[in-house]
């Protein structure tokens, strides 16, 4: 942990795994088989594959409504290019239609539903992806209680702007105060910029694409809420491990004593 400047804090919260408890559909284009409650990024990178989001609005999944976002999760340094064209593509769409229908069925959500799709090395889609989830029961008490120290609370997650937006409203955070649809890389130079304005740059998350921003800031803390997604390689990178966000107002508390 790096030393608090001043006593005012900035606590950036990851969303899937770490505020919000996701289920995610995945449907093989190939076979037609859909799997569900998939660690997305795990899958991504044992199939050697790229995790694009869709933008635009995701409930209708119209050609003209939607469009290929970016990267979030990669299995290689170098990226495939990956047209819009392929959302013209008619098993393409009906392949993001079933995943959300999915994602809503089988999952419900009260943040609404995202959507994505697992592209091969040369930008050829092999998954369709739906997200969806509720938030941990946790969190709405954590946020208050950082809000009643006078901090602030931000979201930085690779999810879908639209998804996570409704996360933030339900939740009172500001949507200045939120990224989405943000990568590894993002989510770091978010939390760099945080620290120019606030003495302490808290960063917490659940995987190991937050592990770029959580080395950026003064405190990282891992929650682990599955003890099989958290790998025994991230827990030597972090400050503090956590199995509640109830916790985290707490270590923030005693850093801001020690220091004052």
């Amino acid at each position: 942990m790096k030393r608090a400047k001043c006593l005012r804090a900035a606590v950036v919260f990851d969303k899937s795994g770490t505020i919000l408890k996701p289920c995610r559909v995945v449907l093989d284009l190939q076979k037609n088989e859909t799997l569900f409650h998939v660690n997305t990024l795990k899958f991504v990178l044992e199939i050697g594959g790229h995790l694009v989001n869709i933008k635009g609005a995701i409930n209708e999944i119209k050609r003209d409504s939607i469009k290929i976002g970016k990267v979030i999760c990669s299995s290689s340094h170098v990226l495939p290019r990956i047209s819009n064209e392929i959302l013209g593509q008619n098993n393409v769409l009906n392949a993001l239609k079933r995943v959300l229908v999915e994602a809503k069925r089988h999952c419900g959500s009260e943040v609404g539903t995202c959507a994505a799709l697992i592209v091969d090395r040369f930008g050829r889609p092999t998954h369709a992806v739906g997200l969806g989830g509720i938030l941990y029961e946790d969190v709405r008490e954590t946020v208050e209680t950082i809000r009643g120290s006078d901090d602030d609370v931000f979201i930085a997650t690779g999810n879908c702007r639209e998804s996570t937006l409704k996360c933030a409203r339900i939740l009172g955070i500001d949507k200045r105060f939120v990224i989405a649809d943000a990568s590894p890389k993002e989510k770091m130079d978010f939390v760099k910029k945080l620290r120019r304005f606030y003495g302490l740059v808290v960063m917490v998350g659940n995987d190991i694409n937050d592990l770029p921003a959580m080395r950026e800031a003064d405190l990282s803390i891992l929650v682990k809420r599955d003890p099989s997604d958290v790998t025994e390689d991230i827990l030597f990178k972090v400050d503090h491990l956590v199995s509640s966000l109830k916790e985290v107002p707490k270590i923030i508390s005693e850093i801001k004593r020690d220091v004052s």
